[in-house]
């Protein structure tokens, strides 16, 4: 493939996986409101602490099996007899690991429920239990087509989950279901997803147990290497919301999600570009084009930096508003949280967006290392601040260790992958971004709606004009091109 070609190919991917987040992101942004809507600070809490213990037990029981799938079907994207053998093999592997899963967690939901004090937790884990075998199956689904970097069917598979999700919990909690309603309407998406995944994958993989012991093997060792990274990943993901729950109450949980959820949505940018990189960066890396990967990661970072930055703003500036209309004036305690949530999730999301860069070139004990290190510093900061400072201290906390991954993140490029960031365009960006916030209050006089759209356009021309090259633009454009109008195969 020609480096146009390849280029092209690259901007195609991101086009649809940015599409689909964006999709994503809308449909989050009814159903988040709906549940808090329907059931309130309390009822929104048990369901996400019922959504986070799950998430904690999802990445032990794939065993790193799916990251490991990305990596061997974008290197063995020519020989088909073996992808078709490598995707047989972890669906046979992960249906077996995803019933004892199951069985263990329908049996220990009581156990769970009484450490966080919350009965009603019980129920919604043993809802989740049955279908958690198509939980798995799904991330199955997902790394192949991430892998083969078919991303409209990656893309369509994430949007129809979301998109059912919203209107079966839509449904269920209008007939007065309430919470077990909307666990009943995520499970029931999971499944009827999984069903047409399986539809759209017969017409790439045909099922076979040729060589299932070797595949096995191989997927099982990258995927070992990768199992803890993702499992400490995931508390470090979750800590903040799981000790709310054991030193606080549903309802200090339900404040506090929605914090942690509006924030969060700063990684859609990140996060789409991370899920092409990754494939993109084993491709490189098996062909030995280093120079490859380190054009994609100044670029990746500095895309993400600029994007992420000015979300950020906007969030910061109309962070009371936006709660106040989304979720009810009730859940404002959360805005202070969310201010402070920001500025960890913008710094966090710059280096997320070259993520999987470390297990892309066959070093996923450098994942582990730092997200170890940094799930550490998260448990004590949360364990010091939560119990005297509430939601306000989780959220100061997960800010500190967002930002220690960071530094950590930066530190192994360099050392391992002899990959240095843009340090003085960074800080050009960090100066940037202290004048908007100092504009915005130099402002205050006026009307807060326009000072806080002065401050965020001065922003933003100042970006184009020093942060941003003409090559810069048009790539934007492209995206954005691809997004709007959809991605046009004839033109590939």
């Amino acid at each position: 493939m020609t480096i146009t070609k390849t280029k092209k190919k690259f901007t195609f991917d991101v086009g649809w996986t940015f599409a689909s987040l964006i999709v994503i992101l809308i449909l989050h942004f009814f159903q988040n409101p709906i549940m808090a809507r329907y059931l309130g600070p309390d009822g929104l809490g048990l369901f996400s602490m019922a959504i986070v213990i799950v998430g904690i037990f999802e990445p032990i029981a794939l065993f790193g099996i799916p990251d490991a799938l990305v990596k061997y079907v974008a290197e063995y994207k020519e020989r088909k007899e073996k992808i078709y053998s490598l995707v047989s093999s972890a669906f046979i592997t992960i249906l077996i690991i995803g019933i004892i899963t199951s069985l263990a967690l329908f049996a220990f939901s009581n156990t769970i429920a009484s450490i966080f004090n919350m009965p009603l937790l019980s129920l919604l884990l043993k809802i989740y239990a049955l279908v958690f075998p198509f939980s798995l199956m799904h991330g199955i689904i997902i790394g192949f087509f991430n892998g083969s970097r078919r991303m409209k069917y990656f893309a369509f598979i994430r949007i129809l989950q979301a998109s059912l999700a919203l209107v079966f919990i839509l449904a269920l909690l209008m007939i007065g279901l309430g919470v077990e309603g909307a666990m009943l309407g995520t499970v029931s998406a999971i499944i009827v997803t999984i069903f047409w995944g399986m539809v759209f994958m017969k017409k790439f993989v045909r099922f076979t147990v040729w060589d299932y012991k070797k595949n096995t093997k191989m997927l099982a060792s990258f995927g070992s290497r990768m199992v803890g990274a993702n499992v400490i990943g995931q508390i470090y993901y979750y800590i903040d919301t799981l000790m709310v729950g054991y030193f606080l109450t549903s309802t200090e949980v339900g404040y506090y999600a929605v914090a942690i959820s509006l924030s969060r949505f700063f990684w859609l940018v990140p996060r789409a570009i991370a899920i092409v990189a990754y494939p993109a960066i084993s491709e490189y890396w098996a062909n030995n084009n280093i120079q490859a990967i380190n054009k994609l990661v100044d670029k990746s970072t500095k895309y993400s930096a600029c994007l992420l930055a000015f979300a950020g703003l906007l969030v910061i500036f109309f962070a009371k508003a936006i709660i106040a209309f989304l979720f009810t004036p009730e859940f404002l305690p959360a805005v202070l949280p969310l201010t402070i949530l920001v500025i960890g999730t913008v710094t966090s999301g710059i280096v997320r967006s070259i993520g999987g860069i470390f297990a892309s070139v066959g070093k996923p004990g450098l994942v582990l290392k730092i997200s170890a290190i940094g799930a550490v510093g998260d448990v004590l900061l949360n364990a010091t601040l939560i119990p005297t400072y509430g939601i306000i201290g989780a959220a100061t906390a997960t800010t500190a260790s967002y930002v220690l991954n960071v530094l950590l993140t930066i530190y192994f490029l360099k050392k391992a992958l002899a990959i240095k960031l843009d340090a003085f365009w960074f800080a050009k960006m960090a100066m940037l971004i202290g004048m908007s916030v100092i504009l915005f209050y130099m402002l205050g006089f006026l009307n807060y709606y326009v000072s806080s759209t002065i401050a965020l356009v001065f922003y933003a021309i100042l970006v184009i004009k020093y942060l941003l090259t003409k090559e810069d633009v048009t790539y934007f454009v492209s995206i954005a091109n691809y997004v709007t109008h959809g991605v046009l195969w004839t033109r590939l």
